[in-house]
């Protein structure tokens, strides 16, 4: 059965401030893409989904089930990659990805088989001993993305998953996130255009805490309007 996420009128507020304006989107197997200016509700829309934020109002359905009464059932379906690079410096990559593991209550023999595979994908392989202290930028991205696969989620959440990365870097993400959408929810954050231009099944754009537009590549190409330009005409 394939894997559907659908968001009903979810609300979030900071201080009397909308975040959230009743966004509801049913998702499906694909890869989304969310754009938005700052403040547009990206991040709060992204830490509602995989449970680190509630919302004021409104409901998660995980397969027609309510996501509160799945409880756990429903976060063993999420894999987070966060925006902050905030690793555990003290860790070995190796120590580090065996300890996420661990939280996600996956087995022994099953995460040494797929951190070895994750690592190697993202190019990780022979730092593994390294301590994460002494990682450049596109590395720790590179390890944020490897943790996020483990325990191969049905839903994927990646914010801003090729920031500091180089174009090769960039684009060997890119071809693994698009081999992992085959059959799974996948839903990024990005600034840049050309991570999602090529491989989203439909891009939604927030603004306020509203969606304000949603496209797929074939309404891009019949409105004759490229991602970014129509991004800057709607929010320049």
């Amino acid at each position: 059965m394939q894997c559907q996420l659908e968001l009903i009128d979810i609300t979030k507020s900071y201080k009397g401030k909308l975040a959230l304006d009743h966004f509801s989107y049913r998702f499906e197997p694909g890869i989304y893409g969310l754009l938005g200016p700052n403040g547009a509700g990206k991040s709060t829309l992204m830490n509602i989904i995989t449970q680190n934020l509630k919302s004021d109002e409104g409901r998660i359905l995980l397969n027609g089930v309510d996501a509160q009464k799945l409880k756990q059932d429903y976060i063993a379906h999420i894999g987070y990659m966060p925006q902050q690079q905030s690793l555990y410096e003290n860790l070995t990559l190796l120590r580090f990805m065996y300890y996420i593991a661990a939280l996600k209550g996956m087995k022994k023999k099953e995460a040494r088989e797929q951190i070895e595979g994750l690592l190697r994908d993202v190019g990780l392989w022979e730092e593994r001993s390294r301590y994460m202290g002494g990682f450049s930028g596109g590395m720790k991205q590179r390890a944020l993305v490897a943790q996020a696969l483990l325990g191969d989620p049905d839903i994927i959440i990646l914010d801003e998953p090729t920031a500091g990365l180089d174009p090769i870097q960039r684009r060997g993400i890119r071809g693994m996130i698009g081999e992992l959408a085959q059959d799974r929810i996948v839903i990024i954050s990005t600034h840049v255009m050309a991570d999602i231009e090529a491989i989203a099944k439909e891009t939604l754009m927030l603004r306020k805490g509203k969606l304000l537009n949603k496209l797929s590549p074939e309404a891009e190409r019949l409105e004759g309007e490229s991602l970014e330009d129509m991004y800057i005409r709607l929010f320049g």
